[in-house]
């Protein structure tokens, strides 16, 4: 629930999510759920079975004693009764009445727990939608292995329903029932977003929407690239202009291994001649040129020719470290691949940079790449 209740406003969007998580993250089966706040934002947090009875039990078990939660005046659309007679006695009164209200509020929870008992799904779902649109709440509905489910149309049908009125779902779900879901909610969708604001926020770093869809972009989910990206920026990013890559200790990790030993020289003298680095590397000269010629090709260096002393152009040329940014970000897609989603349920609390900031550590390939998809 961490990336929920770090991220909330970007969950709150009408949408329906899916959330892949460990087996060990859903709640058991005599676990009803519960509701907090975070940033203004309501999150109910329960647990769907395909049984839509018990299902809507154990959100009008979660939300029955949160009456002081409900004021009708935030939004003026919804029109009903019990909600007008509740701010009228306890909300606009100027002697808060809170026995009346408190018996109207429980008066009205007991008729949609009646409602339900007597399979009068329809009201009991109308009047959990009017609570649901006053609350304005990111409801979380978590399941086990929906492919054991005789029937799941049912449960679908119930968050489409819910979507239908803007209500703003996630569905946390063990990690091999995103297939099921993702075929059985067809405009469903991963909040990769949200998923790179708090891994972000992990690392001491606030980001914009703007500044975590470029990092999504550009990393593809690896861990490894945004790390190094965020590595030398500032602790809240609201434009990309905030990002400070630090180029010349990423460089000898991210270009090809055969280039390693002379970038290192190279990001150290900065400008050179090939007599300067001639003594330094264990290769021949032909080779040194190919190399040179292939890093100014690739937008690290530069060479001109250097005038000999009567100012003619001589056959001696001047190298010179100079960084085309855009060239480069295609050299990160080199470094190990560490999934996002991995890190975030199981290493979130590991470095993944070295002390000396300077190499990574390599990670095996995760069972979570999950993004692109949504």
């Amino acid at each position: 629930m961490d990336i929920i209740d770090s991220v909330a406003k970007d969950f709150l969007t009408n949408d329906i999510w899916i959330m892949p998580t460990d087996r060990e993250d859903i709640l058991e089966l005599d676990d009803i759920g519960n509701i907090k706040i975070v940033d203004t934002i309501p999150i109910i947090r329960t647990l769907a079975t395909p049984s839509l009875k018990k299902t809507l039990k154990r959100l009008l078990y979660i939300i029955k004693d949160k009456m002081v939660l409900f004021d009708s005046t935030k939004n003026s659309e919804i029109q009903i009764n019990i909600m007008n007679y509740i701010n009228k006695k306890y909300f606009d009164a100027k002697n808060k009445n809170y026995y009346r209200a408190k018996k109207a509020w429980y008066r009205f929870i007991g008729d949609i727990f009646n409602n339900i008992e007597k399979n009068e799904i329809k009201k009991a779902l109308t009047k959990i939608i009017v609570l649901l649109k006053v609350l304005n709440p990111v409801l979380v509905f978590e399941i086990h292995d929906i492919s054991k489910w005789n029937y799941p149309i049912g449960f679908k049908r119930f968050v489409n329903y819910l979507h239908t009125n803007g209500i703003s779902i996630v569905i946390k779900c063990p990690v091999e029932s995103k297939q099921n879901l993702s075929i059985l909610f067809e405009n469903s969708k991963i909040n990769n977003i949200a998923i790179v604001k708090y891994y972000a926020k992990l690392k001491g770093r606030f980001i914009s929407t703007t500044v975590a869809k470029y990092l999504l972009n550009i990393s593809n989910g690896n861990t490894n690239i945004i790390d190094i990206l965020l590595l030398k920026s500032k602790r809240e990013l609201k434009t990309l202009r905030d990002l400070k890559v630090p180029w010349l200790k990423i460089l000898p990790i991210i270009v090809p291994s055969k280039y390693q030993k002379i970038i290192n020289i190279i990001c150290n003298i900065k400008k050179f001649k090939i007599n300067d680095i001639e003594q330094l590397l264990d290769l021949k000269i032909p080779t040194i040129y190919a190399y040179l010629k292939e890093l100014v090709d690739m937008g690290i260096i530069t060479k001109r020719r250097i005038n000999n002393r009567i100012g003619r152009p001589s056959r001696t040329f001047l190298y010179k470290l100079s960084i085309n940014k855009e060239i480069l970000f295609d050299y990160l897609d080199n470094l190990p691949y560490n999934d996002l989603y991995f890190t975030v349920f199981h290493n979130a609390n590991s470095q993944i940079l070295t002390r000396n900031n300077t190499e990574l550590r390599k990670y095996s390939n995760s069972r979570f790449r999950v993004f692109g998809l949504g």
